[in-house]
């Protein structure tokens, strides 16, 4: 397990390509964003992505939603309608999840047989230049066990991980130390227009 300490949402080239590097060759990260901190694989490898729901203890069928670098990106992956391009100029960048059709180009592993896909695009730098440095979309989703609560200082997560065996332990840790209490992400299904979480104002 590595651990590099950050501050703030510009973390330099030398962590960003750390985080790059994990997640080609399969790891798992834990990082900070706007929001709480969160967990972050390569969606495009199975091992990975089954390392995270062990790691999280979490059922296999529950969905996690990726991080796009932009709109245009989320055109690769999701059915945007007229819609959801409206949202995404109001709210992104920022800490919101749309659900949308995904699209035939996601991997069949990724999320199987879920015929949605959450999509979010920070409103945190560093994060935006690895997905564009990756190529493709990570996942999100909050760094905590399931059940527990999200995490907003390192020192939470690691007290949560010592029921977790060191083999699926994260692979790199960015820590920002504690980078304080907000909401976790608001979620809107534009396909059924309807709020799923948070207190979003769509007109």
């Amino acid at each position: 397990m590595k651990r590099l300490t950050v501050k703030g949402e510009n973390w330099g080239s030398t962590v960003e390509e750390e985080m790059v590097r994990t997640l080609q060759q399969g790891g798992v990260v834990l990082h900070p964003t706007e929001t709480c901190y969160g967990l972050a694989v390569d969606i495009f490898n199975e091992e990975a992505l089954q390392k995270l729901y062990k790691l999280k203890k979490m059922h296999q069928f529950k969905p996690v939603s990726i991080i796009v670098a932009g709109k245009e990106d989320a055109k690769r992956w999701a059915d945007v309608t007229e819609r959801a391009e409206e949202l995404f100029d109001k709210f992104w960048p920022g800490p919101y999840t749309f659900l949308l059709k995904r699209d035939g180009s996601l991997p069949q592993f990724f999320c199987k047989g879920i015929s949605k896909v959450g999509l979010r695009n920070p409103a945190y730098e560093s994060l935006l230049h690895v997905v564009q440095k990756v190529g493709h979309p990570i996942t999100t989703t909050s760094a905590n066990l399931s059940g527990k609560m999200e995490t907003y200082d390192i020192n939470d997560f690691f007290t949560q991980l010592k029921t977790v065996p060191g083999s699926i332990q994260p692979d790199l840790i960015i820590d920002g130390g504690f980078i304080g209490v907000q909401e976790p992400s608001s979620i809107y299904d534009i396909v059924e227009d309807i709020v799923v979480r948070g207190d979003m104002k769509i007109d």
